[in-house]
């Protein structure tokens, strides 16, 4: 039982630190093997993640109302809130994939537009309408059910492992196959079941049928890219998981 904990405790800390900025004055042994192991655990950091902006969001309903009163300046605040929480590795993760796959060049092609740091066209038009998206879907449900806030990180990391666990690296090497290598159908299960329960208890029902059909949509979206790679990536997998936010809130306001 010490020895589970003791690899919990160090896979979680390497979730942390290695997909956020949350700041953890620990020092534990780092590995990929350790790395790809703690992905089941996924949606806990991003139940941490959506503590974090639905306290914030109370603090500016509770302290700050009469200063800013704008659901839309509020959810620019959260937006911004959130990359500061997390960086920018997923939504680099989003510009790459599309810049890769509506290039409509042949499977090594899209991978090497995939890997360049430049951003393309496509990229940049994909992360002009992720954030106009996320501003109007945010601004509307703060004020229809704040408790989305904390739903939309959880189940938009239900996607890195559903990813990691159904299918191959596109590539031959790089330092998601780790990732990858390390997951199967027990880990999407485990994470599936990790994110039910923390989304059924924050807000009941709803949440199931939330986790159902964006599960629907991560399976379809990974097939897709199954289809034109190969495989998946470190960027497709980057990709899956903002649509899957976007996903959610917009889910939280047809539910409402």
């Amino acid at each position: 039982l010490m020895k589970y904990i003791k690899n919990f405790f160090e896979q979680f800390i390497i979730l942390i630190q290695f997909m956020t900025r949350i700041p953890i004055p620990i020092k534990v042994d780092y590995s990929e093997k350790k790395l790809g192991k703690s992905i089941k655990f996924f949606p806990l950091v991003g139940l941490i993640i959506g503590l974090i902006l639905y306290c914030t969001n109370f603090l500016i309903a509770t302290y700050l109302k009469n200063i800013l009163y704008s659901k839309t300046i509020i959810a620019v605040i959260l937006i911004i809130v959130e990359i500061m929480t997390v960086g920018i590795i997923h939504i680099d993760g989003l510009g790459d994939t599309f810049d890769g796959l509506f290039s409509y060049a042949k499977k090594e092609r899209m991978l090497e537009i995939m890997k360049d740091s430049r951003i393309g066209t496509n990229g940049a038009v994909v992360l002009i309408l992720y954030f106009i998206t996320k501003i109007a879907l945010i601004s509307e449900i703060i004020a229809i059910n704040p408790k989305y806030l904390i739903i939309f990180p959880i189940i938009a990391r239900l996607s890195t492992s559903t990813n990691a666990g159904l299918t191959d690296y596109a590539r031959k090497s790089g330092m998601s196959n780790a990732i990858i290598s390390e997951n199967g159908i027990f880990e999407v299960i485990f994470s599936l079941v990790l994110t039910n329960i923390l989304v059924f208890f924050i807000i009941g029902s709803k949440g199931t049928v939330t986790v159902f059909v964006a599960l629907l949509f991560i399976i379809l979206f990974m097939l897709n890219v199954r289809k034109k790679i190969g495989g998946i990536t470190g960027d497709t997998m980057g990709a899956s998981l903002e649509l899957t936010s976007i996903l959610v809130l917009f889910l939280g306001i047809i539910l409402r």
